[in-house]
């Protein structure tokens, strides 16, 4: 473990907030597993990030109950919160409660909606699809999605491929929930954004 990372490490368990880390940031050191092997490679985004980074995150709570952690990831490139959807990054939402899929499907068309109002027919479409993607997840599972500007959104469960978006503006609009600034949970978009 090098020194900078045994480092960081103790100041987060000294102030208890290892806790409040993805897992994938907890592999995302230098060091070498028995096999050799770059526990940097073993980064569940490394596939779809460009040496990830991570930005920032935040607990997200709704009406007093703790709903997820939010962890946002960037490539080696600075992100800049005013022109998020130009870049490929990757949002992790780690639960802390049990949830069913077709209710985060209902809930993030709704929260696209209030953003900007979508057709009827848009709406039900985009719900069809989030419902199809989305499975159940149970407090300590995670869901993560990864923007490919103008283009498309790639899912995991778990760390594991789950799925992909290829309606450039669903995947844009799905990210914008969190990442625009009509967010309805400000608070959390400048923890993401480390602001």
């Amino acid at each position: 473990m090098t020194t900078s990372r045994r480092h960081t490490l103790t100041h987060l368990f000294k102030y208890g907030l290892a806790s409040a880390l993805p897992l994938s940031f907890m592999a995302h050191g230098q060091d070498k597993d028995s096999s050799g092997t770059s526990a940097a490679a073993q980064n569940p985004l490394q596939p779809h990030l460009n040496t990830p980074r991570l930005v920032g995150q935040g607990k997200f709570n709704y009406w007093g109950f703790d709903v997820y952690w939010a962890s946002l990831w960037s490539e080696d490139n600075p992100l800049r919160s005013d022109q998020w959807h130009t870049q490929r990054l990757a949002l992790e939402l780690r639960y802390l409660r049990d949830f069913d899929g077709k209710d985060i499907a209902k809930r993030s068309v709704d929260e696209m909606h209030k953003q900007s109002p979508l057709s009827p027919e848009t709406m039900n479409a985009w719900l069809k699809a989030l419902e199809a993607l989305f499975p159940n997840v149970r407090k300590g599972q995670s869901l993560t999605g990864i923007y490919v500007p103008n283009n498309s959104a790639q899912f995991l469960f778990n760390n594991k491929p789950l799925g992909k978006i290829a309606d450039a503006e669903l995947a844009k609009r799905f990210f914008a929930i969190w990442l625009s600034p009509q967010t309805s949970a400000p608070e959390l978009r400048k923890k993401l954004f480390a602001e």
